[in-house]
């Protein structure tokens, strides 16, 4: 009994030994993949995607009938890929028409923000936003509260909107 012992003992810590450093190479491959880029997103980062998110879409959702072609325009450099596609698209077909024919006037606040996802080179922000709008039609103001989930993609040393979904 002892010789069949020893071999199968020496098969079972080969296959402990071979197990154990195949659960290393595996720690070390989701360390390095997933976990170090993350150690790379600090505070200032953090910060940094909700004041862009924050400015952006105030940007975005602030114009008056007079100025609205340049608060778009100025909007527009926030935004990257799609989304500005169906940015330029959207104020050119309704917003500035809109604002000068019916003199709408919209003014929007972030009365809250955070950040919900911050990897190296995209971001998640939160924001509760307050817009306030006023017409010809309808001079006095209206106040609506939405919530948007803004989404930033990193170009070069400066993050862009690349999503603006109301939840």
């Amino acid at each position: 009994m002892s010789t069949d012992a020893s071999p199968k003992s020496r098969r079972l810590l080969l296959i402990l030994g071979a197990l154990t450093a195949v659960a290393a190479v595996l720690a070390g491959v989701l360390y390095f993949t997933l976990y170090r880029p993350d150690q790379r997103v600090d505070d200032t980062v953090r910060a940094a995607v909700t004041d862009t998110a924050s400015q952006g879409a105030i940007a975005l959702l602030s114009y008056e009938p007079d100025t609205v072609e340049n608060d778009v325009g100025a909007a527009k450099e926030r935004l990257t890929g799609e989304f500005l596609d169906y940015y330029t698209q959207f104020t050119t077909d309704v917003v500035v028409p809109a604002a000068k024919e019916s003199q709408v006037a919209t003014r929007a606040t972030v009365a809250a923000s955070g950040p919900v996802e911050v990897a190296a080179d995209t971001a998640t922000v939160l924001l509760f936003v307050n817009q306030t709008t006023t017409s010809a039609a309808k001079p006095e103001p209206a106040v609506t509260a939405t919530s948007i989930n803004v989404e930033l993609t990193k170009s070069g040393e400066n993050w862009l909107i690349s999503g603006f979904d109301p939840v």
